[in-house]
């Protein structure tokens, strides 16, 4: 089996005029390829939703390290609701 160390997909995108028409000004100010400026534009959109992701993940670590510092690591036996509610973790 062959594998490529690099791989396009060709695709058709239907973009407004007003954006084509200023990606395709800045790859000529530039002096690159439509192209590169579309691929550029699309990795930074991306890098944000792994940064978005990244976060959530943190989020969700923290949320468990603290469930896991306030569980009750000693059996409390059967408690009536008042015993339930005025136990101090709660409070």
């Amino acid at each position: 089996m062959l594998f490529c160390e690099y791989a396009f997909v060709r695709t058709t995108l239907d973009i407004p005029d007003a954006v084509f028409k200023k990606a395709k000004l800045k790859a000529v100010e530039e002096g690159v390829a439509l192209k590169i400026v579309v691929t550029r534009a699309l990795e930074r959109e991306v890098a944000v939703l792994d940064d978005g992701l990244a976060a959530r993940k943190k989020r969700v670590e923290r949320l468990f390290a603290a469930l896991d510092k306030a569980r009750n690591k000693s059996p409390v036996g059967r408690l009536n609701r008042e015993q339930l509610y005025d136990r101090p973790v709660l409070r």
